[in-house]
């Protein structure tokens, strides 16, 4: 339970620069008068603690639910596989685009992707496929749903994350505020290809439900649809609002079917 318990206190924090993220990006550009701050120092380390936080969330959750043997294969399969695909699009714009990092995530490895960047993927990349198990689906559906539920995280993320303060930027015009749409099919692809790999390779994993993986999931995603409302991308808060709420729903009907069906059994 400790492993839990600390996961609980990093999730508090996560959701703690959730807010206060939110809510200095609504005084910046609501408001006549505001601290005389450096806002891009504020920003950078507000990112670093949105994903560190975030992540250390996640490992210590699923470490606690699925063990550390199935836990640092995730990262490992993040690490290698999404590092690898983000550092081949920042080099060659395969295949999510043409996009390269700023500075606001810190160092980058070979000067393309910041060395955080692998890690953000098993921040929510455990959730979605622990969302993907309660669906209770055939198995070889399950690494291309697992992809589809992290993707819905970067319906907002995008908007959110390439305007204002950006963290990134696309080199293309049109699309979606900017971002080409093959981005979407990139996450999904890459998504479900450590799901993949993982449920391949790993043999440990159990898919428990665990509500503070769900939380995790939420309040990530729940930040960057707010922070895309505030800097007036709309479309992005309302495609991820009504893609969760549809997952949600899923999710709670196939929990409700396998609670039903037990109490059928043990009656």
């Amino acid at each position: 339970m400790f492993l839990r318990k600390l996961g609980i206190l990093f999730l508090l924090l996560h959701a703690m620069v959730a807010v206060f993220s939110l809510a200095g990006t609504w005084a910046l550009y609501n408001l006549s008068q505001i601290p005389d701050w450096d806002y891009t120092a504020v920003t950078f380390w507000l990112g670093i603690a949105n994903v560190v936080t975030g992540v250390l969330t996640a490992v210590l959750v699923m470490a606690h639910r699925e063990g550390w043997r199935s836990t640092l294969t995730l990262l490992v399969l993040c690490m290698v596989l999404a590092g690898g695909m983000e550092l081949l699009g920042t080099t060659t714009g395969i295949p999510f685009g043409s996009y390269s990092y700023t500075d606001l995530l810190g160092p980058k490895l070979l000067g393309h992707v910041p060395y955080l960047i692998p890690f953000s993927w098993m921040m929510m990349l455990y959730p979605a496929m622990m969302l993907t198990d309660a669906l209770r689906l055939r198995r070889w559906l399950r690494p291309f749903v697992a992809g589809f539920i992290l993707t819905i995280w970067d319906f907002a993320m995008d908007p959110a994350m390439t305007t204002g303060f950006a963290y990134w930027q696309w080199h293309t015009e049109g699309g979606f505020y900017g971002m080409p749409y093959v981005n979407w099919l990139g996450w999904w692809l890459t998504g479900t290809l450590v799901a993949a790999v993982f449920w391949k390779v790993d043999r440990e994993w159990r898919g428990d439900w665990e509500p503070i993986a769900l939380a995790l999931y939420l309040i990530q995603g729940a930040f960057m649809a707010g922070l895309a409302w505030l800097y007036m991308r709309p479309m992005a808060t309302l495609l991820w609002l009504v893609a969760v709420i549809a997952v949600m729903l899923l999710v709670w009907a196939r929990r409700h079917q396998k609670a039903t069906t037990m109490q059928g059994v043990s009656a």
